[in-house]
């Protein structure tokens, strides 16, 4: 037992959408686990600090990726799996930094190059979800546009008054 009161006040817990929370304990894990996964931010980051981190996210098939990575690039892992205790438990020991984490479970190396693929491939995604709101407003200009080709061939009777009449 360790005399720091709080041993975990260097892990940070946030979601993909920027969501933090300020005390992790065993039961919100459970819960974030097994909330139904939001596909707008489907991860749960436990860090300490920028580049030393592990995160999990539920895929669609029901199976976990848990990913951790360890300062550099040649230091990131995966692993996937179906079963949510197994993801809880090794997220728990790497908070609680008992080297079980890494050990007890078959990590697979994560080549630089495709991790570089898939985080372009999520800020393409992000960056689309953006012209998803520019086509709103197109569709509003449009039909703004159409309303006044409509408004301009209208037959309106000539209200030009001649000068030389007043």
């Amino acid at each position: 037992m360790s005399d720091d009161p709080d041993p975990h006040a260097d892990v940070h817990v946030r979601t993909v959408d920027g969501t933090t929370v300020p005390h992790l304990t065993d039961p919100l894990l459970d819960d974030l686990l097994s909330a139904l996964p939001d596909p707008e931010c489907p991860f749960i980051v436990v860090s300490r600090g920028d580049h030393d981190y592990i995160q999990t996210r539920l895929l669609p098939d029901g199976v976990y990726e848990l990913e951790h990575r360890a300062g550099s690039p040649d230091e990131y892992f995966q692993m996937y799996t179906p079963d949510a205790s197994l993801v809880r438990d090794v997220m728990w020991a790497w908070i609680d930094s008992n080297r079980w984490w890494r050990e007890g479970v078959a990590w697979f190396p994560v080549d630089p190059a495709i991790a570089e693929l898939e985080t372009t491939r999520r800020e393409l995604e992000s960056l689309l979800d953006g012209f998803t709101v520019m086509d709103d407003i197109q569709s509003t200009m449009d039909d703004a546009m159409a309303r006044a080709d409509e408004l301009l061939a209208m037959d309106i009777p000539d209200l030009s008054i001649d000068i030389d009449d007043i």
